[in-house]
């Protein structure tokens, strides 16, 4: 939680030192005035948090590492409108999307909403560019080189475009690798995240990374091509390690892999090469 909440008050500085909007309204300002605001249109800064039952705008997250199983934090505000291509530019970990945004919208309360009726306010997004991703803006953001890919390699978009005719077959990718350590109560020692992403978001290229963009789950990943990555801290306790690779290996579609058995796909490794060393 920590880490969490470190990165929110860091981008807090960051959008504030860009200035604020003139309608701009603190979230705990809407949470415990939110008559003030009736009908109103407000733009506010949170985390936006979506599930397959959710759609919420609160004041933090809660992760068991920096990334899986993100828990929304505080009371939340039901969101409604929020567009689909901001939120495939928000991380997304365990079946759920979640990240630092701003909204414009109008903001209404003494109602019922939400999937149970239990959130008694919600913000109706104005307009497709009535949010944003700030940590999109205001991190570093790095995707995979056009000079990596050459003949015999795959991008993860070309991968997920048609998993089911690579089901079962030998593919060679060029991604971005992430992984972080098992949970210490974990009998079987699993890492809590170990997978093939599109991208790394950071905020300068090692510090509060997280991948972005589709994602695979990865078993076999080699310890001693793992060693040669990014590693934060330190090799003998890291929080998490990522880097940019060529991963070859099976794919597999069945479903239910990795961490809550949230992932689709998987590649169980066969052979990897660091492309980037630290």
């Amino acid at each position: 939680m920590c880490r969490r909440l470190a990165l929110l008050a860091l981008l807090l500085v960051l959008v504030t030192s860009c200035g604020a909007t003139p309608t701009q309204v603190p979230l705990y300002e809407l949470l415990e005035h939110p008559e003030r605001y009736q009908g109103q249109e407000v733009t506010v800064l949170g985390y936006y948090f979506q599930d397959d039952a959710r759609r919420l705008l609160v004041i933090g997250m809660r992760t068991d590492d920096g990334f899986q199983n993100p828990v929304p934090l505080g009371d939340p505000i039901w969101v409604e409108g929020f567009p689909e291509d901001v939120l495939q530019r928000l991380v997304f970990a365990t079946g759920a999307y979640y990240g630092m945004v701003r909204i414009r919208g109008r903001f209404e309360t003494g109602g019922h909403f939400g999937p149970n009726g239990d959130i008694p306010s919600r913000l109706v997004v104005s307009a497709p560019e009535g949010a944003l991703s700030l940590e999109e803006q205001r991190m570093r953001q790095e995707w995979v080189p056009e000079t990596y890919l050459v003949s015999g390699t795959l991008t993860l978009k070309d991968l997920l475009a048609q998993p089911e005719a690579y089901s079962g077959k030998q593919v060679t990718v060029v991604a971005f690798y992430y992984w972080t350590p098992p949970r210490p109560d974990d009998p079987n020692q699993a890492p809590t995240t170990s997978v093939l992403a599109e991208g790394i978001r950071s905020v300068d290229g090692l510090h509060y990374a997280v991948p972005i963009g589709r994602q695979v789950w990865v078993d076999g990943f080699p310890p001693k091509v793992a060693a040669a990555l990014n590693v934060i801290p330190d090799l003998e306790h890291p929080t998490n390690i990522h880097g940019l690779v060529k991963v070859t290996g099976r794919l597999d579609t069945r479903g239910g892999y990795g961490t809550n058995r949230a992932y689709p796909y998987r590649i169980v490794v066969r052979a990897a090469e660091a492309l980037r060393s630290k």
